[in-house]
């Protein structure tokens, strides 16, 4: 008997129990139970989220674009998604899937009742499509976990088979988080790459809603798609665009909106005390990284990045700006995660003193004003804190001898500056989960999230032996290992966790919060009114 869904039962094994709770979120959002359907309830109403920024495009596959991941996940499918919890998997285009025995092959059998919204099938056509293409393209998001498939086959329109170069037991999910949608062949014409297709403007798509309209800086609009097996319960979707947080948590407040994520936390009581809202603080394997551009001198040396993870005042950055909400981070991989942390090869404690012997060990000297590097341009994007983060550490830079020019843009032109090198130092987060694997799009060589360009040929060899392996247990000693290689090499810096107050409104039910088990984590196709 084939070893169904190998990788998500390892998954589960290991990390269900330091996860779960605190990525559900499900208690707070609506609390509509829900066991096969959901609760009865009158259908129709809009449903409003804050977005922090537009779209780069309406193509979810190319870039990782954070502003278009939430509209994605309820317009398009992909074979799998993450559940609410972020550790269980859920068929999207894919009624049932399943691993060969040794995690070579992985097949996925599709629903047959799905249609774009131009009327053609869902299938397996467009699926070898969509994959292919991003391995043909080594500029798009999902290309680097491409690299081990051999050949995609599609005995028949339902059924599509991934050959892997070398077994992989996580692959299955990786397919289930970013950069995964599936894409209509017939939409894009067959053409070789996206960059310049209409479709990334005027989408075809799959999903519980679809497109509307669409204006930039004001908002996304979609509505039921009538045609799909499930409509939505909702008549319309708004991401409503408010990238300045003060604005987004008054327009939250004045019932403007219904949901909003990484609420700033002091003004989470203000938010509650309303009587609108539930509140509740998610947690998630998704820890701030201070990350340098490894191919920028003197960032190029690892004993310079060390020395300037020591100029960092987590505990400050922790109690200033998230009220201690948002812990100091140390490991290497998410501590949360306790099963594959390894807490004994970490980032550096805060110490000036430190960092400076350590710059002056590198080779580095100080000018007539005292610094050792100068014009270091740290990049980052508004909202969640990050602005007054980065200001926190320039000036403890400034007190180790380092000269930081914070730079602050919206998005979509943080996104531009970080694809382009245009940086010394950026700042994100990046969930890491639901396998540890996804290190190797952090940190791997070909990584399509490796904004650093941070290369080690014995980390990449330990990636590869640990997703060639079916057994956690026999993982988790690779991934510490790789953890010991990352501090001693240290291409980015964990700054803090991971943990914000969400609010969504108490007018509905059957939100994504709600779906474990049951739906993706994004996708409001089931929620309706209360």
């Amino acid at each position: 008997m084939k070893k169904k869904v190998l990788a998500i039962l390892a998954i589960v094994l290991c990390l269900a129990m330091v996860m779960m709770t605190a990525c559900g979120g499900g208690s707070g959002s609506g609390g509509g139970e829900s066991s096969g359907g959901e609760s009865e309830a009158a259908e129709g109403g809009t449903f409003i989220v804050r977005s922090i920024g537009d779209p780069t495009s309406f193509n979810p596959d190319m870039v990782g674009d954070d502003n278009l991941y939430p509209i994605a996940q309820n317009i398009y499918l992909r074979l799998v998604g993450l559940d609410a919890s972020k550790t269980g998997i859920v068929g999207e285009a894919a009624e049932s899937w399943e691993y060969n025995d040794d995690a070579s092959e992985l097949t996925f059998h599709l629903r047959k009742d799905l249609v774009w919204t131009d009327g053609n099938p869902l299938d397996a056509g467009d699926v070898k499509y969509t994959f292919e293409t991003i391995k043909n393209n080594a500029s798009y998001y999902f290309n680097y976990a491409m690299a081990n498939v051999s050949a995609i086959e599609t005995p028949d329109d339902y059924t599509v088979v991934f050959k892997l170069g070398s077994p992989d037991a996580s692959f299955l999910s990786s397919l289930a988080w970013y950069a995964t949608f599936i894409l209509s062949e017939e939409a894009y014409g067959g053409a070789e790459n996206w960059d310049d297709a209409a479709a990334n403007s005027e989408p075809v798509t799959c999903g519980p809603f679809k497109l509307d309209s669409y204006e930039q800086g004001v908002s996304v609009t979609l509505v039921r798609n009538d045609a799909f097996p499930e409509p939505a319960k909702l008549d319309k979707l708004i991401f409503s665009i408010i990238p300045d947080e003060t604005t987004a948590v008054e327009a939250l407040k004045n019932g403007e909106i219904d949901f909003m994520e990484a609420i700033p936390t002091a003004s989470a009581g203000d938010v509650e005390a309303t009587g609108l809202f539930n509140v509740y603080y998610n947690d998630y394997p998704s820890p701030v990284r201070f990350i340098y551009n490894c191919t920028k001198e003197p960032f190029d040396q690892a004993a310079v990045r060390v020395a300037l993870a020591k100029a960092i005042n987590k505990d400050e950055i922790s109690t200033k700006i998230y009220n201690g909400y948002q812990t100091p981070e140390y490991s290497m991989y998410p501590s949360m995660v306790s099963a594959i942390a390894n807490m004994d090869d970490v980032a550096p404690n805060f110490d000036i003193e430190g960092c400076k012997a350590d710059l002056e060990a590198a080779g580095l000297k100080a000018d007539a004003d005292g610094y050792y590097i100068k014009g270091v341009r740290l990049v980052v994007f508004e909202g969640m804190g990050y602005p007054e983060m980065a200001n926190l550490i320039k000036a403890t830079m400034a007190e180790a001898g380092v000269e930081i020019e914070v730079q602050v843009y919206d998005f979509n032109g943080w996104v531009d500056k970080v694809l382009g090198g245009e940086f010394e130092i950026e700042m994100h987060g990046g969930f890491l989960g639901p396998d540890p694997s996804a290190l190797t799009g952090r940190i791997g060589t070909t990584g399509g999230d490796n904004t650093g360009k941070y290369s080690n040929a014995k980390v990449d060899e330990l990636l590869a032996q640990a997703v060639a392996l079916g057994d956690m247990a026999d993982r988790i000693p690779l991934y510490k290992e790789v953890q010991k290689y990352l501090a001693e090499d240290m291409p980015y810096v964990p700054v803090v966790s991971y943990s914000a107050p969400e609010a969504a409104s108490n007018k509905f039910v059957n939100l994504p919060a709600d779906g474990t088990g049951k739906w993706g984590w994004g996708n409001y196709g089931h929620t309706e009114l209360a």
